[in-house]
């Protein structure tokens, strides 16, 4: 099992070769093995689990954790879903050309299989950031374990929400197309997500559903109310939930029990920012120079690792 090979590492001498790694490394395993420990008490109750891995988008080290970890986790039960936060718009039925990469006779959905390649290959350019580009295609090597959802709500052009399917066509409607970062726009992303996850839970009948989402939709902020973040609305119906926090210091544990989280320790806070989802002859070289900063960084922690990278 991965997780084993992963146990197997010698943490003290991985970090005197790369501190970073062996930071990651010790995260990773000690989710795991609070994660398990819920899992089991789930499958007691013969009910599935739900993750909500809270995230900083910005931050490679977590892309990385995601990663290994879900990796972990489709040796202990299959199906999973994995719902990420991404526009239920962006879709590869509207790209009938999509000829998915890693379509084979053992894919669980065809349609996850057509999206997260789309997602990965063809929606965002050759120089979205790198370690995001990771994670996705290592979702794409496991679509014979994995449901790839997309359940945020659908964005219109200029990426404020598109509430057709919530309010209808009705566009004098004062919440029309509304900020995804206010108030109201986060609490109805994170009842839009939550119910698409439990649908796809409930479709695949799948013992455990993996969201993975800003840190702020897990259980709410300083800003956002705990009650109306995804933790919040799962377990007000009643549904066992198991919450980490990759990004300790802004972690919102409210109403969590101990046995309902886990909370990082020392996890490798760099971030390396540009935007490259632009033609690349219309791209700054400082973009460029941070892209390959970030790129370099991610096959650094898997070489010190000795595992191989998705891409």
């Amino acid at each position: 099992m991965f997780i084993d090979d992963l146990n197997a590492i010698d943490q003290t001498e991985l970090r005197l070769n790369n501190a970073e790694a062996a930071d990651i490394l010790h995260n990773v395993v000690s989710a795991y093995d609070a994660l398990f420990n819920r899992f089991e008490k789930a499958q007691a109750d013969k009910k599935p689990l739900y993750v909500l891995m809270g995230e900083y988008h910005n931050r490679p080290a977590h892309h990385i954790a995601h990663t290994l970890l879900i990796r972990a986790l489709s040796d202990l039960t299959q199906p999973i879903v994995t719902a990420l936060e991404c526009p239920i718009n962006i879709t590869a039925a509207d790209h009938p050309d999509i000829k998915p990469e890693y379509l084979t006779k053992n894919t669980v959905s065809k349609e996850s299989a057509a999206n997260i390649d789309l997602l990965a290959n063809y929606n965002t350019s050759e120089y979205t950031p790198y370690s995001g580009k990771s994670f996705e295609l290592s979702l794409c090597h496991q679509q014979d374990c994995l449901v790839t959802i997309f359940n945020d709500i659908a964005r219109n052009e200029d990426h404020s929400l598109n509430l057709t399917n919530i309010l209808g066509t009705n566009e004098d409607d004062p919440s029309w197309g509304m900020s995804p970062k206010s108030l109201n726009g986060v609490t109805l992303r994170n009842i839009h997500m939550s119910e698409k996850l439990v649908e796809a839970v409930k479709k695949y009948k799948a013992p455990l559903g993996i969201q993975i989402c800003g840190q702020a939709h897990v259980n709410g902020s300083k800003h956002d109310s705990p009650k109306e973040s995804l933790c919040g609305l799962l377990k007000a119906q009643g549904k066992n939930v198991f919450n980490i926090f990759w990004g300790a210091e802004s972690a919102m544990l409210t109403n969590l029990a101990p046995s309902e989280l886990y909370l990082s320790q020392n996890m490798p806070d760099r971030f390396i920012e540009y935007d490259l989802n632009e033609a690349i002859e219309e791209t700054n070289p400082k973009a460029v120079e941070n892209y390959t900063l970030e790129k370099d960084y991610v096959h650094s922690i898997y070489d010190a690792l000795g595992i191989k990278a998705p891409i």
